[in-house]
């Protein structure tokens, strides 16, 4: 027994340490991308600077896409941790190993064994979607850990026996619900709904709704309360727009923000969830198709119910999304926990089972359909940067990233064929399967090419010319470059070219002078000869406002981002 305690603290130790070493350490490494990252950086630091944690302003200007959980928790970093990348992704990063925690408890709630807990904690954690989210600004990172306890917490209180503890349950149920509700709204009450109304009418206990349902919904509304009735005295347009438009005009509206069509998800989900769709087979096997070995299965009737809740929590969202006109891979991330767990559970049968331990035919095969993609990624690569007609995806004088990626493939590669041919219990075999990834993980944050780094990262530019940015100077920015500008030059009273997102934010009367389209640029800088002027453009936008510029405009340029200044007319400051 000890030995079991002692193996089951090792996995959980190396999953700590890969967690650091992977979603923690490179946080500050790469620059802030424009625009989500940016973004989310930047309404957090005017709640800083002007001290409003009520309304969220992007440029000065009224911000209704989102609630204001999200901004806060961002907020709070960079209190903590100052402005700066790392304390801008920390949140991201946090909710994501707190989401594998999450795992881990519901699974081993449901009576299987700490370690497979531990496989399930470490798919979620090593599918490349989440990896790559979580060490990426989004709102989605912490939307999706909340709804995650919110599900955790039914589970526990559904199959609670103890009145004490299904009450406390449901009020954590509440809790998370409502502070999901504030990240990103009503989407938390419509994702919840779907799954946890279909299971309980499913399990027989439709009652359950009416008397218990009305707990968590309380619990829910207070959370909320509270900022909903501020934001609808200090704006009361706020509701209207984030219902109608941020809702259902995303939802159902043939002119949607990011409209795709209905199997857009089925494409990204493979590399959302990379390794391990090479596996689905397999757990798809293992839950289902494989002869019932009671020898290995828990005896919990649970388990089952775990598998049930599981596939209702991956499924119905998953449609959910796919219905909805607007759609970003980002958003199905509170889908990818359920199939973790259902990938944990699916894989552990089928590698204990009697009949199988020893050939692991469908792992095998697994296995090496991972390699085989990775190793046709590394030609690819080696044909991109050396044969191809095309422009090769890194600059000569930056090779070596090519070269370290292609390192890291193969490196992935062998330890997923290791996985397969080593003998060894489930939990190891599926411990380095996981690890085979660790690789790639590793070098991500090192290997952005240069391009990259030209057309979505302006922050060195914008830096190594923020001497130009006095107290005295106009800024005037695009669409595009408009939340870098504010975030690197810590101003947010800069006019714009374009409204796009902010549209809505400047068709107030109190902001709508701060607009410059059409000929208002020009009357804008022959009344502003005695200021220096400073207009920050994405390269495509440049043409419009070129021929505005007066002679002693300076002009620099830098990747696909360019810079014009303009100083005072000699004599004036």
């Amino acid at each position: 027994m000890q030995t079991t305690k002692t193996n089951w603290y090792i996995y959980a130790l190396l999953l700590l340490l890969v967690y650091i070493a992977v979603y923690l350490l490179p946080l500050g490494w790469r620059p802030l991308m424009i625009p989500d990252e940016v973004r989310y950086a930047e309404i957090p630091r005017e709640m800083l600077a002007s001290g409003n944690w009520v309304t969220p302003h992007l440029n000065g200007l009224r911000y209704f896409e989102k609630p204001v959980l999200g901004y806060w928790l961002v907020a709070g970093s960079m209190q903590l941790f100052g402005d700066n990348a790392f304390a801008v992704r920390l949140p991201g990063a946090l909710s994501a190993g707190l989401s594998a925690l999450a795992i881990f408890l519901l699974v081993v709630h449901s009576g299987r064994s700490r370690k497979t807990a531990l496989v399930a904690a470490m798919i979620y954690l090593t599918m490349f979607g989440v990896f790559l989210m979580g060490s990426y600004n989004i709102l989605d990172n912490s939307f999706s850990f909340l709804l995650t306890v919110a599900f955790v917490a039914f589970y526990y209180a559904h199959y609670e026996t103890q009145s004490r503890r299904r009450l406390l349950q449901l009020i954590w149920l509440g809790l998370f619900c409502g502070l999901a509700f504030l990240t990103k709204g009503f989407l938390a009450f419509a994702l919840l709904g779907i799954v946890i109304m279909p299971y309980v009418i499913w399990q027989g206990r439709w009652k359950e709704l009416f008397t218990r349902g009305w707990l968590p919904a309380l619990v829910a509304i207070v959370v909320v309360l509270p900022w909903a009735l501020l934001i609808e005295q200090r704006e009361p347009d706020f509701w209207h727009y984030f219902f109608w438009v941020e809702h259902i005009k995303r939802f159902a509206s043939d002119h949607a923000q990011h409209e795709e069509p209905a199997w857009f998800y089925l494409m990204f989900l493979p590399l959302l969830v990379w390794p391990w769709i090479a596996q689905l087979g397999t757990a798809i096997k293992g839950l289902w198709f494989l002869p019932q070995q009671a020898d290995h299965r828990p005896t919990s009737c649970q388990d089952k119910n775990l598998t049930g809740y599981a596939l209702l929590w991956f499924l119905l969202p998953f449609v959910f999304f796919s219905i909805a006109h607007g759609k970003l891979p980002t958003y199905i991330l509170p889908c990818l926990p359920p199939l973790a767990i259902l990938l944990a559970c699916g894989l552990v049968d089928y590698l204990n089972d009697s009949a199988f331990r020893k050939e692991k035919s469908w792992f095998t095969a697994g296995a090496w359909s991972a390699a085989t993609v990775l190793l046709t990624v590394v030609l690819f690569v080696v044909l991109q940067q050396n044969a191809a007609p095309a422009k090769p995806v890194w600059l000569e004088s930056e090779s070596w990233k090519g070269w370290l990626l292609c390192t890291a493939f193969f490196i992935s590669a062998g330890l997923m064929v290791y996985s397969a041919r080593k003998p060894a219990t489930p939990h190891k075999t599926l411990s380095i399967f996981a690890i085979s990834l660790l690789p790639v993980m590793l070098v991500t944050p090192f290997i952005l090419p240069a391009r990259t780094v030209a057309s979505k990262m302006p922050g060195a530019f914008l830096l190594q010319n923020a001497w130009r940015v006095t107290p005295q100077t106009l800024l005037v920015a695009d669409n595009d470059l408009i939340h870098a500008v504010n975030w690197y030059f810590k101003r947010s009273d800069a006019y714009m070219t374009s409204g796009g997102e902010l549209s809505y934010g400047l068709s107030y009367a109190d902001s709508a002078y701060r607009l410059l389209a059409g000929k208002k640029l020009a009357q804008f800088l022959s009344q502003h000869t005695n200021n220096p002027v400073v207009i920050v453009l994405h390269a495509d936008n440049e043409q419009k406002i070129k021929h505005l510029m007066p002679p002693r405009a300076q002009r620099l340029h830098w990747g696909r981002f360019v810079l014009w200044h303009i100083p005072a007319r000699a004599g004036k400051s």
